[in-house]
């Protein structure tokens, strides 16, 4: 009984090792793909980055209210300096 033990042990490593040799094999034939893929993207968000018009930003009109007290707390702080 021991030795069939071990020989289906054995028999379990070398598929097992198989299986990972094969796991290896398909994720290498694949890296070609991968890289292809990976470099067209690439590029592709590049040339979306630098082609691409950025939108125009709107320039708000300057607040009188808060315009003056930025004024006036210049004034506050220069007069504390004196």
């Amino acid at each position: 009984m021991d030795k069939i033990k071990v020989i289906l042990i054995i028999i379990a490593v070398i598929v097992g090792g198989l299986g990972v040799l094969a796991a290896i094999g398909l994720i290498y034939s694949f890296l070609n793909y991968i890289l292809l893929f990976g470099a067209i993207g690439l590029g592709g968000y590049i040339a979306l980055k630098v082609f691409a018009k950025p939108e125009p930003k709107e320039i708000k009109a300057p607040d009188p209210r808060k315009e003056i007290k930025n004024i006036q707390r210049l004034l506050d702080e220069y007069k504390k300096d004196q």
